[in-house]
């Protein structure tokens, strides 16, 4: 196995540097997305900043839905058969887990019980600069899986979108929540509510056929999957977190280390646009299926106070349950102290992201506080 995975390895990097015209390199990038989603536009204008960055020596070509799926990707990304791809950490629990913890603790967001605007944006920055500058153990998960981390993107909070109307913890009661994380099954039991898992593909008939109540869900989803169609109620303000566990453009390290180090500076100038493009698609896609939903009729809800006194009360708990569970299902023997280095990253990320009006602006912030900050010549080295 070990011989097979370093001959496609070689394989790999040998097309990097055999592909096109003049043997300019020529990056796999792999996209579990389909073509015209929010992630596949930022992955286009992915490869366009990495021309324009090497003048055309170094370029990517996306496969969408072609090269590999998305619970394909990280060992496919290790193994060589794509020299970059969407790597959901989520969807890979003992390979990174680590990584998993941090994207777990994203309610810490609605901490106060607020519920920041642009969550997924602040989210991003805070989780790519940690992963970059502050967590060793998560670049050695990734180094275990021959892959360099280049960042992240995140999804908007997350609300209630229902058949039936929620305002406070009592009309959860017995009802039947679709959830997508261990976190918010947890939330939905403490609201005295039972957590149903279903793919995401199945959510639209669970709703329009009574199998669920209510699913915890983004609002770009209303669009994407439709669900506007069935959801006739939204609560804003629980549970709350966004989905942020992702490497936007995780890359074969052996790809990675056979560009030059202007190239791989250049890398990492257009993954930071890749972050920043891929987060504001989705938080203005969410923003604007909100407002055609109050449009079309659908009630929006303001979760009440004693509600979110209630979510906090639960994320305060939640926290250690997560450092505990960490520590003893992956020996994440530091998990607590992980936590706590990471939690001003949220606040910080929250004031630098509060006068950014555009994707180009997002870009411009995440390369100054992050990427531009990482090291081309020893990072992934």
């Amino acid at each position: 196995m070990m011989k097979l995975r370093r001959c496609l390895a070689l394989l790999a990097f040998a097309a990097v540097f055999m592909s096109g015209p003049g043997y300019a390199k020529s990056l796999r990038f792999a996209s579990g997305y389909p073509p015209n989603s929010v992630a596949e536009q930022a992955a286009q204008k992915y490869t366009q900043v990495l021309k324009d960055e090497t003048d055309g020596a170094l370029s990517a070509r996306v496969f969408s839905l072609t090269l590999l799926n998305l619970l394909e990707s990280s060992a496919g990304v290790r193994d060589g058969m794509a020299d970059a791809a969407v790597v959901l950490f989520p969807y890979f629990p003992g390979e990174y887990p680590r990584i998993n913890m941090l994207a777990e603790i994203s309610m810490l967001l609605n901490a106060g019980g607020e519920d920041p605007a642009h969550a997924g944006l602040i989210f991003t920055g805070a989780f790519s600069e940690f992963l970059f500058q502050s967590c060793p153990g998560c670049q050695k998960e990734l180094a275990a899986q021959n892959q360099v981390f280049l960042g992240s993107g995140s999804t908007p909070t997350l609300p209630l979108l229902c058949t039936t109307p929620i305002r406070e913890a009592k009309d959860l009661t017995g009802k039947r929540v679709r959830t997508s994380g261990a976190q918010w099954a947890r939330w939905v039991e403490e609201m005295g509510a039972t957590p149903i898992t279903m793919s995401v593909n199945e959510i639209y008939e669970g709703l329009n056929q009574g199998v669920v109540d209510c699913t915890v869900q983004t609002t770009t989803e209303l669009s994407i999957f439709k669900l506007d169609e069935v959801v006739t109620d939204i609560t804003l303000g629980v549970p709350g977190g966004v989905f942020g566990g992702s490497g936007v453009n995780n890359m074969n390290r052996d790809t990675w280390r056979g560009v030059s180090e202007a190239e791989r500076r250049a890398v990492l100038k257009a993954s930071a646009v890749f972050s920043a493009e891929a987060s504001w698609g989705y938080d203005a896609l969410g923003a604007e299926n909100l407002a055609a939903a109050k449009e079309n009729g659908i009630n929006v809800h303001q979760a009440g106070d004693a509600f979110r006194a209630a979510t906090q009360a639960f994320i305060d708990k939640d926290v250690e349950t997560i450092a505990e569970n960490y520590r003893k299902r992956y020996g994440v023997e530091n998990a607590a102290e992980l936590i706590d280095a990471f939690r001003p990253l949220l606040q910080r990320w929250q004031d630098l992201v509060g006068g950014v009006e555009s994707p180009e602006q997002l870009a411009q912030l995440y390369w100054r506080e992050v990427f531009s900050k990482v090291d081309p010549a020893r990072y992934g080295m």
